[in-house]
């Protein structure tokens, strides 16, 4: 009777230990993963109100981040597709359509209202925009610029679209 006592005490004592160490494997297992998630650093939204004309673009960027000029060249191209630095620009190409119905504008201001991180190389800009053409709807009230990253870490609008 006592052999047997010993021997279910070993027993329990065995998977006791068995269980902490799974729990212990896991513990080590999270630490891992959490350390591996890597953070994107986002530039501060600038405060001002950038406005444009088709007769006075510049092909200097208002400002210093990578980011932000990318949707300031996507609004350039979209007043004058025929703008020196819109030729090698990687944009959406419905900016570059040519439609005598398609009621462009010639001038455009917006302002950075907002930023959202889809993932580590997806950003969503949202813009309070406003302009003196319709435009398929992407010029007026908040526009949303779909931010991708090249593999040289610089940022390109992949896709625009409006919120109601």
């Amino acid at each position: 009777m006592i052999k047997k006592l010993i021997v279910i005490l070993c027993m329990l004592a065995l998977l006791g230990f068995s269980f902490y160490l799974v729990s212990k494997t896991k513990d080590a297992d999270r630490t891992v993963v959490e350390e591996n998630v890597v953070e994107v650093e986002m530039p501060k939204l600038p405060e001002q109100l950038f406005s444009f004309a088709k007769d006075s673009l510049d092909t200097q960027c208002s400002s210093n981040e990578n980011l932000f000029c990318a949707v300031e060249k996507a609004v350039k191209c979209t007043i004058n597709p025929e703008f020196e630095p819109c030729r090698k620009a990687d944009l959406p190409q419905f900016i570059f359509m040519s439609d005598p119905g398609l009621d462009r504008p010639t001038e455009m201001s917006y302002k950075i209202i907002d930023k959202k991180i889809i993932n580590n190389d997806t950003v969503e800009i949202y813009t309070d925009s406003s302009c003196n053409g319709n435009w398929f709807g992407l010029c007026q009230g908040t526009i949303i610029y779909v931010m991708a990253k090249k593999p040289e870490n610089i940022w390109y609008v992949k896709d625009i679209y409006a919120v109601e």
